[in-house]
């Protein structure tokens, strides 16, 4: 799947699914590598809400967490 498509699902979503009180649906893209130029050359003029992250093959440990956790501090 790339942008585009996933694009043009959030937006079917938005007019013709969600109902009044509802958010705005958004798009998660899952990806072996994060380009972040790619990244931005992609999403560049689109206005929904899409998150990339890095595909892993394996949760993290708890102590992998809380170090990720501590750093958001």
């Amino acid at each position: 799947m790339d942008v585009g498509q996933m694009n043009t699902y959030l937006n079917y979503f938005k007019d013709e699914v969600n109902i009044e009180d509802d958010n705005p649906p958004i798009g998660i893209i899952l990806s072996a590598d994060k380009n972040h130029k790619l990244v931005k050359y992609a999403l560049g003029g689109i206005s929904n809400k899409m998150f990339i992250s890095k595909y892993q093959l394996y949760l993290p440990t708890e102590a992998e967490l809380k170090k990720e956790i501590d750093l958001l501090k």
